[in-house]
């Protein structure tokens, strides 16, 4: 016998075979992946797969992506039927006040399900780019609500000598939950069905608002206070924390530091940083202290972060 492996793929719904899937294979704790041949006729061949524990994944531009593990014995020829659930998409374009398309924008979904055995709102769908025009589409979607989140940099106006024109990319910068929520509690969710495509929605993006937090920090700073920094990061009530990257500012000589930030939930965390090396990167050495931030009411001042000498390696 020989080592193959047989992926046969139909639609849940309709019984039909998908001809158009990218099928791959990925050893379980080592590197490396495989694509399937495809047969054009629903069957996805792996010729020659050494025995192990292998991660299948399957994407279909019309169906939710689907994975699985199994183990290949020696000498088998393992044949997987895999039903594909169809997918939903959400679609539309996203504007800002004057009617006009944002200079960069991405947009995540984040949905209301289950991770690690814990239900509540988890994003999984990583970031996807708005179009120049501001239209946007989901990748395929399994059934379940959607809320969305938008970042990006609105167009700069044209001069017209007002002094209250946005003057720096800050200005410029928005990020928010559809339709302007802080938290996914306030946001507007999207039911999707199986199969369904939910098409022409027409989005807007709210007057940008940013609050100033200002703040010491105490206890035992590090000497070299060039090397700490204040990080912030936005807590949307996803199961998983902290959605999306950080950004931050150095702390002065004296502990002291300000920022502007969206209104929001924020941890704020204290971080000691290495020297630069040849290439100017730096690496971080330990978390220093950390306190959660509420920004949704307005500015914060006397905002006091205790740092530990022995902090968090």
């Amino acid at each position: 016998m020989d080592n193959s492996v047989i992926v046969r793929l139909t639609d849940l719904s309709t019984g039909a075979t998908v001809v158009s899937a990218d099928v791959r294979v990925h050893p379980v704790g080592t590197p490396g992946e495989r694509c399937a041949l495809n047969r054009q006729d629903g069957e996805y061949w792996f010729n020659d797969l050494p025995e192990g524990d292998y991660s299948l994944a399957v994407h279909s531009p019309h169906h939710v992506a689907f994975y699985e593990r199994f183990t290949q014995s020696s000498e088998v020829r393992n044949v997987m039927a895999v039903q594909l659930s169809p997918a939903g998409f959400l679609s539309g374009r996203i504007l800002d006040e004057r009617g006009e398309a944002p200079e960069r924008c991405w947009f995540t979904l984040i949905r209301e399900g289950e991770r690690g055995g814990r239900s509540g709102y988890v994003s999984d769908s990583g970031d996807h780019e708005v179009a120049d025009d501001g239209g946007f589409c989901s990748p395929p979607l399994r059934s379940s609500r959607y809320f969305l989140r938008f970042a990006g940099l609105l167009r700069k106006p044209a001069s017209t000598g007002a002094a209250d024109q946005p003057d720096s990319p800050l200005d410029r910068y928005f990020d928010f939950l559809y339709p302007n929520a802080d938290v996914l509690a306030g946001a507007e969710g999207f039911d999707v069905g199986a199969g369904e495509t939910r098409s022409g929605l027409q989005l807007q993006i709210p007057r940008i608002t940013t609050y100033t937090i200002r703040g010491k920090v105490i206890g035992d700073l590090p000497g070299d206070r060039a090397k700490t920094s204040v990080m912030f990061r936005r807590d949307f009530g996803t199961i998983v924390d902290e959605v999306g990257g950080g950004s931050g500012v150095p702390v002065q000589p004296d502990g002291s530091f300000e920022d502007k930030k969206h209104p929001g939930i924020y941890t704020a965390e204290i971080m000691e940083f290495s020297a630069p090396n040849q290439d100017g990167r730096v690496h971080l050495v330990r978390q220093l202290g950390k306190v959660k931030l509420d920004l949704t009411q307005g500015d914060l001042d006397d905002v006091e972060i205790y740092v530990s000498a022995d902090g968090e390696k």
